[in-house]
């Protein structure tokens, strides 16, 4: 996994100091606090009361109404970070796990993941539910701030008898609002056998239709080694397998997408894109760093299609727009003699398809398609890139730390106070290895320190500081943080710091 720490928005700076663990013991229990409202959401307070989510949505109840949706207007609000249980043999059922053969339900409601962290994840896959992920399948309601990090994820088995969207945050949604979602998890799909359609798969949501997306970011490889279809093909994006009807923007996939097919029974399409392999509606503000690697084979028929796209694989009988973005990474799609369509910005576009792509740019090693302007290496790095980028706007800026290997980043990202020094306070040694100094004028009064991780979380915290402290930096990962000093006279300070 690419060692790439960014930030999504300053709402991350208000997460509650030292967030507990849950782990799930694979039992499930009401929660006991909130309304439900947007002013009082449900709280959930520990693993056990959000399978009790999964568990009344996911109730097989024959009613007449096939895939009923549960919880609609229904507010809830994660207060601690999440352990799945894997590494004790437990699996999770996809918060909606409606499906083709199955009088299961899908969420309706408003989660608001609180910024914490969900992890040790195994996912429980059955012929009944198609829609793979911590949410199966969405109609309606959002989903915002959740984050998925932790070990690689290893996934043995999928199986659905049609499509089998998947996505490590939500499989399948049509009508929802998704903000501030993350995921920083490897994720490896050892088997994916789909008995009828192909397969749809992205680094944080499989399918979505007539939703948007904002601030989402997708840090995890993608590997699928071994792929069964009956139908059709696969579809597989760095943030959605395919977005219909959808608008997305300020998002990035920083992920590499590594695909190796072992049948497919006259299949006879093959999308990979950066941000999503297929796609209609607007993109704005986007970019990709994901390289593509497939070797996948399909049917040499008439209709085949073969496409790898640095932002969106493929566009159909569909509109898209796509502006202020870019793409700098390379697509390589392999397996036999069949054509790939290649494009830095766009793949594959039908003559049913209208495509306009405005101020997106890709790195000149892929063939032009006339969908975006190539530029070099050196210029996608440079203060002039960024500008063009901008186009007035301050969405992005230089990669001054070389934290996306010198390629733009979102202005967000780094948007710290630089003025420590000047206020009677020195930080050193920056880059730190395994302490870090803080100094104080005799005149600066400081009453605590607090040290985030660019994703907003916070990670140490000390109370009234003397004029010199020693802090122990040995147990972060190496990356890229975030000290901030609150003073006695109420001022606040910031700076950035790197722990190598």
């Amino acid at each position: 996994m690419k060692k790439l720490v960014l930030s999504t928005t300053a709402m991350f700076l208000a997460i509650i100091l030292n967030a507990q663990v849950s782990v799930w013991d694979g039992t499930a229990e009401p929660w006991t606090h909130g309304s439900g409202t947007p002013a009082d959401p449900y709280l959930i307070e520990n693993a056990r009361q959000l399978a009790y989510i999964a568990e009344k949505t996911n109730e097989d109840v024959y009613n007449g109404v096939n895939n009923r949706t549960m919880y609609v207007d229904t507010c809830f609000l994660l207060t601690v970070d999440i352990d799945f249980g894997a590494s004790s043999g437990l699996e999770w059922e996809p918060i909606g796990a409606a499906g083709c053969h199955s009088w299961k339900g899908k969420f309706g409601g408003h989660f608001d993941g609180g910024g914490h962290i969900m992890s040790n994840i195994n996912f429980s896959y059955n012929s009944t539910s198609n829609f793979f992920g911590i949410f199966g399948m969405m109609e309606g309601g959002s989903l915002r701030n959740i984050l998925v990090e932790g070990e690689e994820i290893h996934i043995s088995e999928a199986y659905a008898y049609t499509f089998g969207q998947s996505g490590l945050i939500l499989g399948y949604g049509t009508d929802v609002i998704v903000e501030n979602c993350i995921n920083k998890a490897d994720v490896v799909w050892n088997h994916i056998s789909m008995d009828i359609n192909g397969f749809v798969l992205g680094g944080l949501f499989g399918q979505l239709e007539n939703s948007t997306v904002s601030n989402c970011h997708n840090y995890g490889n993608i590997r699928v080694s071994d792929v069964e279809l009956m139908h059709d093909g696969a579809y597989i994006g760095g943030i959605s397998g395919v977005l219909n009807e959808c608008n997305i923007d300020n998002c990035s996939n920083l992920g590499d997408i590594y695909a190796q097919s072992g049948d497919i029974y006259w299949g006879k399409t093959a999308f990979c894109g950066g941000i999503a392999s297929i796609m209609s509606g607007s993109m704005a503000y986007c970019f990709n760093t994901g390289n593509c690697d497939a070797i996948i084979v399909v049917e040499e028929t008439i209709n085949n299609v073969k496409s790898a796209g640095g932002l969106v694989g493929g566009v159909f009988a569909s509109t898209l727009t796509i502006s202020d973005s870019y793409n700098a990474s390379t697509m390589i799609m392999s397996g036999n003699d069949v054509p790939t369509n290649y494009g830095g910005v766009v793949g594959y576009v039908a003559d049913t398809a209208h495509v306009e792509v405005t101020n997106s740019y890709y790195l000149n090693n892929i063939s032009d398609n006339n969908y975006g302007t190539p530029q070099s290496e050196s210029f996608m790095k440079s203060q002039d890139f960024v500008a063009l980028l901008n186009n007035s706007s301050d969405i992005y800026a230089m990669d001054d730390m070389n934290v996306n290997h010198g390629y733009p980043i979102f202005a967000q990202y780094y948007s710290v106070e630089e003025n420590i020094t000047d206020n009677g306070v020195s930080v050193y040694p920056n880059p730190a290895k395994d302490i870090i100094n803080i100094s104080f004028s005799e005149n600066a009064a400081c009453n605590s320190i607090e040290i985030y991780s660019l994703d907003g979380r916070l990670v140490e915290t000390h109370g009234r500081a003397s004029l010199q402290t020693v802090i122990d930096l040995s147990f972060l990962n190496a990356g890229v943080y975030v000290i901030k000093l609150r003073m006695s006279d109420g001022k606040e300070f910031s700076k950035r710091i790197v722990k190598e």
